[in-house]
């Protein structure tokens, strides 16, 4: 674990680097989504090729790189999970939202939230933009990438690594979908991402394919980037972008679709494998 943070730590640097240099030969929005990329890249996906293949004699399935069996159904399944499982993300949102942290931490409330604000701020930047172009760049940027070297880090390696750790495996998803929410930053958003983070654990652990777990997180990021660019060209209402307003009931039959969904294609199916 300490191996992993410090590899983590250094290819952070190396990734602020490259960044910089970036910096210096691009700018506006190009070296922006330029960096996002490259730090995305260097620093999750880096970190985790780098410790599978110090550690583990088979890297590549120890990501779950090389698990495709039966994935063209599993990849449909699993999206239509994360479809049902918006009501209960916008409910979440919704309420984690509400939260109010006593008075004596108001500052830190009022920091918090306006660190919130400003990284949304930021990432307007690039969504309020109506080209089909910026769309498509969008789309990469902060869907396609993210999916990818995310899910390596935290389910390829380090629920992996918990798995290994831990006599439980449900404590070792849970604990790692509490650090990728945590790692967001944004404690006022942190309930619907360690959701997230919990379904895309189980997912992983019953499929060993790194693959259904991109495909879901993609789908996740996507469907906000597109509702964006509906907006921005008038073809939605703006606050779709802010909440679906999802009542509670249609919140509970969605986690109860999820849930049935997940038990027929993926626990029943659940085979052997080094985790």
């Amino acid at each position: 674990m300490l191996v992993l943070a410090l590899i983590f730590v250094l290819f952070f640097i190396l990734a602020v680097g490259v960044s910089v240099a970036i910096g210096f030969m691009i700018d506006g929005v190009a070296a922006k989504m330029t960096m996002q990329v490259v730090t995305q890249v260097i620093t999750f996906a880096g970190t985790a090729f780098f410790f599978a293949y110090l550690f583990y004699d088979k890297p590549l399935r120890c990501l779950g790189l090389n698990s495709t069996h039966g994935i063209v159904v599993k990849l449909l399944v699993a999206s239509l999970i994360l479809v049902a499982l918006l009501p209960v993300s916008d409910w979440l949102t919704r309420m984690n939202d509400s939260w109010h942290l006593p008075q004596s931490l108001a500052s830190f409330e009022e920091s918090m939230r306006s660190m919130g604000e400003k990284a949304q701020a930021e990432l307007e930047v690039f969504l309020n933009r109506t080209s089909v172009g910026a769309l498509i760049g969008n789309l990469f940027v902060l869907a396609f990438v993210p999916a990818i070297c995310e899910e390596l880090l935290f389910r390829g390696a380090l629920q992996r690594l918990f798995c290994r750790m831990l006599s439980s495996h449900h404590v070792a998803i849970w604990i790692t979908a509490a650090l990728f929410s945590l790692f967001h930053g944004e404690l006022f958003a942190f309930l619907p991402r360690f959701v997230l983070g919990a379904a895309l654990g189980y997912l992983f652990y019953y499929s060993s394919s790194i693959w259904i777990n991109v495909m879901a997180h993609f789908l996740n990021n996507a469907l906000a980037v597109v509702l964006f660019y509906l907006a921005c060209n008038g073809y939605i209402d703006s606050g779709f972008t802010e909440s679906l307003n999802a009542p509670w009931y249609l919140a509970l039959l969605g986690l109860v679709v999820a849930i049935i969904l997940f038990l027929l294609f993926f626990a029943r199916n659940k085979t052997d494998r080094d985790i």
